[in-house]
Formats: C-alpha cells, sequence, structure tokens
C-alpha cells in the first residue's frame, strides 16, 4: 500500500455491503476526522439516479483510495462485485488509485472478498483488531495518526449462522462462492458487468443494429457442483442422458464441468431456485442480443468478431470437434490471462465458442431480433434458442453469432446453460 497524499487531497471510495453499514459509518467518521473527503453511496449518490453504474465509475475516478469492507455478505453481493470490478479496471489502466482491502467481519478471508481481491494484502479490522488497523489504514493515506480510535468498531447484529456449502477448490480459484443466507446452500457464479450500448447483431450478411442495457453475466456457464445443490433441494429433476449413457452419477464426478442434459425448462427452474435461496433477485437467463453482444462485440474497434477471440478460427481456443477432447472440459481451460489460449470475449467472458450449447431466454424467431415482438413470451411452448455450439460441432456452429434452436423440453449431452443477472442499479 502506497500514500495517497495528505489532508484534504485524500479522496477515499467506501464500498460495503448494507450489512455493514454500521462499520462503513464508523470508518467513514474516523477518516473525515483526519481530513479525508468520503464517497460512500447513500451521501454521495443522488436518490433516483437513472445511471447508477455511471456515477459509481465518477466516483470511484476522482478518489485516491478505494476500500473495500469485507464480509460474507460484501463478497456476494452484485453491487459491492461491480464496484470492485470497476476500482480493478481503473487501477489497470494506470489511475492512481489505492485498492485497500478491509476485513470487518467473517471467519475466512477467501469467503469475504470476491476473487480479484482474495490474494490482495488486507487489513484485519475485525472486533477489536479495529483501532490497530485504521492506525495503519491512515498511515498507507498519508492522514494525520493523532486521532486514532480507541473502541472496536460496531458490528451488525447476529443473523442465524448456517455452514456455506463446499465449493470445488478450482472453481473457488476461479471466483466461484458459496452462498448460505437462508439455510439452503448454493454456490454463486462470477459475474461479468456489460455496458449498455447499441450493438451489432447478426450474421454479416443480416446485421442489424440492437440497444441492450447494462446487464451482469456468467464468466461461465453453469456447473455440475452449482446445479447439483438444486437437484438435492429437489428444485430440478436429476439431469437424464436420453441419447447417451451420461448418467448424473457420471456428471457429479465432473464438478467442474458444466452441466448438461438440462432442458430450457430444468434451466428456467433453476434460475427460479437461485433467486430464492440467495435473496438476490434478477437470476435468469440470457436474451439472445445479451448473449451474443458479451461473446462477440468488441466496444473499442465497435465491430461484433466471427468469433469470440477475433475473426480467425483458432482450435486451441475452444473445445470444439476440432479440438479432439470429445466431451466437456473443465471451466476456465481456455482462460483470457492465457494470451496464447485465451478464448474469452473482448468483456473476458469466457467459453462462449464450442464446449456447450448454451440456452438463451429467447424464441427461436427470424430477424431483425426485436425484444418486444414476442420473442421473450416466457409462457410460449415454441422453440428456444441456443447460442455458442458444443464440443461435438465443427468451427462453423462454434461462431458467435451461429443460431439453433430447440423445444423447451428438450435436453442432450452438449446442452446447458449460462446465467445472467439486470444491471446491478436496477435490482434491489
Amino acid at each position: 500500500m502506497s500514500g495517497a497524499g495528505q489532508g484534504a487531497r485524500v479522496r477515499v471510495f467506501i464500498s460495503y455491503s448494507r450489512t455493514d453499514t454500521l462499520f462503513a459509518e464508523r470508518l467513514k467518521a474516523d477518516l473525515r476526522e483526519s481530513g479525508a473527503t468520503i464517497w460512500i453511496d447513500h451521501e454521495s449518490l443522488p436518490p433516483g439516479h437513472p445511471d447508477w453504474q455511471a456515477a459509481i465509475r465518477r466516483g470511484i475516478e476522482a478518489s485516491t483510495a478505494f476500500i473495500y469492507i469485507g464480509s460474507p455478505d460484501a463478497a456476494i453481493s452484485r453491487n459491492v462485485g461491480a464496484e470492485v470490478q470497476i476500482a480493478t479496471e481503473e487501477e489497470q489502466t494506470g489511475h492512481s488509485l489505492a485498492i485497500i482491502p478491509m476485513w470487518a467481519r467473517g471467519e475466512s478471508w477467501s469467503k469475504c472478498a470476491p476473487f480479484e481481491l482474495i490474494r490482495s494484502n488486507y487489513l484485519d479490522a475485525r472486533g477489536p483488531k479495529y483501532p490497530d488497523a485504521l492506525a495503519r489504514l491512515r498511515k498507507s493515506l498519508g492522514l494525520p495518526t493523532h486521532a486514532a480510535s480507541t473502541q472496536p468498531a460496531p458490528v451488525a447484529p447476529s443473523a442465524p449462522r448456517y455452514p456455506l456449502p463446499d465449493v470445488p477448490a478450482r472453481l473457488a480459484s476461479l471466483g466461484f462462492q458459496g452462498a448460505n443466507p437462508n439455510g439452503m446452500p448454493a454456490i454463486v457464479p462470477p459475474l461479468v458487468t456489460i455496458p449498455g450500448s447499441p450493438f451489432q447483431m447478426g450474421e454479416r450478411n443480416e446485421q442489424h443494429r440492437v440497444e441492450v442495457a447494462t446487464f451482469q453475466i456468467g464468466k461461465y456457464p453453469v456447473t455440475v457442483a452449482e446445479y447439483a445443490l438444486a437437484v438435492a433441494a429437489k428444485a430440478v429433476r436429476e439431469p437424464v442422458g436420453w441419447y447417451n449413457n451420461l448418467t448424473w452419477q457420471t456428471q457429479q464426478q465432473r464438478p467442474d464441468h458444466p452441466v448438461v442434459n438440462v432442458s430450457w425448462r430444468d434451466a428456467v427452474a433453476y434460475t427460479a431456485w437461485l433467486n430464492k435461496v440467495t435473496g438476490q433477485l434478477g437470476w435468469r437467463l440470457p436474451t439472445e442480443a445479451e448473449w451474443e453482444k458479451a461473446a462477440r462485440w468488441d466496444p473499442q474497434r465497435g465491430v461484433s468478431r466471427v468469433y469470440p477471440w477475433g475473426d480467425s478460427f483458432d482450435k486451441d481456443r475452444c473445445n470444439s470437434s476440432e479440438s479432439g477432447i470429445e466431451m466437456t472440459s473443465p471451466v476456465g481451460s481456455y482462460p483470457a490471462s492465457d494470451a496464447r489460449r485465451s478464448g474469452a470475449s473482448p468483456f473476458g467472458v469466457e467459453e462462449m465458442a464450442g464446449n456447450v450449447w448454451e440456452w438463451t431466454s429467447s424464441l427461436y424467431k427470424s430477424y431483425p431480433y426485436t425484444q418486444n415482438d414476442g420473442r421473450e413470451d416466457q409462457k410460449s411452448t415454441e422453440n428456444r434458442t441456443a447460442r455458442g455450439g458444443s464440443w461435438f460441432n465443427g468451427r462453423r456452429y462454434v461462431r458467435a453469432a451461429y443460431r439453433n434452436g430447440n423445444g423447451p423440453v428438450f435436453a442432450n449431452y452438449n446442452l446447458g446453460f449460462r446465467l445472467v443477472r439486470a444491471s446491478p442499479g436496477s435490482i434491489t
């Protein structure tokens, strides 16, 4: 951690879960006492602001320090996660921003921080450790330390504690996190925010402009480990291998692979269950337009790519028939961090070409895509659109614009799904 200035030149953005409001208020008061300027949402964000994300980004851009208040609730909060992602992007683009995690409560740091901050140095400010952590924070920010607090930080009233589900170690390393706020365990995937804007949808001879609002999409398709918790809760049926001998028991031996043999109705039932058990409204399937934008739109060049990584096919960047794998592969096998093998889209969403077909919420209707033309009728029994191709298909089918349609009860050994959530600012 490096000093961020003196006195009023120190501008601090505080990111926290509503459960940790008492801690955030105490920290805000102590830092203001030392002369820092504080950006905290309930004071700095005007009520009813039309563009939550833009206001948050401006607040972070204007700050010299970003403090993440770590707790189990903050780790799974969609709003806090979006703020951490913006701060990380700002730091990576050269903004002189000190990102400082401050552990407020919880028994394991890995369960109190989003993936981006798990390996970061943090200040342990839990209970009686708060005064010392505050003094160290002031020193790192270049603030006066003469007014150090001698009182432990307040802690939110204890809520019923339920054991978090075991997240396979490999999935945990990718940012998947356990959640259990109501005694019903679930695994929550890492999300990528896709900013609202128009993009060019469709094949080259049929491209048309489609406006898509801000949303968040799962960085990876839904895995066996995630789906198994819904099966155990009897919220969804066991995936049945109608066209092969891929049993549910066999799938469970590969918890970090995408779940398959899931129908459109199964996928919708899973999203309803996840909304219920996490208390986080807004989990659903992506529309066809959302899926395609996340897979191929390059906002820097203003063009739609043929494949997520570019316009030329590369068998080393996806699990298609050319790869010779001949089955699903673990999620994260083509990471954005590997420049030679990355299959990530311009937004950093992974595995949107190959591995498994992915259901969307949209009916399989002809173009142009118009969201209000009935294709998002969730009660219709017509065919639904699947995207992305699979390990069984060749390069033609894993193009980001390729479409496939199947009935809502159809399930297959190479067909799964991915989750989205609406814009953080539009969900309470």
